[in-house]
């Protein structure tokens, strides 16, 4: 449940460096996205690209606008920032574990107060 919500989350990042083109024109090595730590990958299909920008756009669009975050613009949300944030989120995986326990960019403090997640839904 979480994992498909997450690739749709992964990929809506993705998509605000990918504007120019819808998710009809994306090839599949566009639409592939990492599962894990181990770099087991996932193809999105085109709709799953299409849900995942709306959702995106609707969830997280507000304070992640154009890529950067909003209360912290040097935290940006391109594959190699999410790559670098302890721990990762740069797969499907470190997605799921940030949207049940959101934290710092360098994994110090939790944020689930400030930060929509599972656990501020409670």
């Amino acid at each position: 449940k979480y994992s498909k919500f997450s690739a749709l989350i992964l990929f809506g990042i993705f998509n605000i460096f990918v504007t120019t083109a819808s998710a009809i024109d994306l090839d599949e090595a566009t639409r592939t996205v990492v599962i894990d730590d181990s770099g087991k990958t996932t193809v999105l299909s085109p709709e799953q690209v299409k849900r995942g920008k709306r959702l995106f756009n609707a969830t997280c669009g507000a304070c992640h606008v154009g890529g950067v975050t909003k209360t912290n613009p040097n935290v940006g949300l391109d594959p190699e920032a999410l790559s670098l944030a302890t721990p990762r989120r740069d797969n499907i995986a470190g997605l799921v574990d940030y949207m049940k326990n959101p934290v710092t960019y360098d994994g110090l403090d939790s944020i689930a107060e400030v930060h929509p997640s599972i656990k501020s839904a409670d």
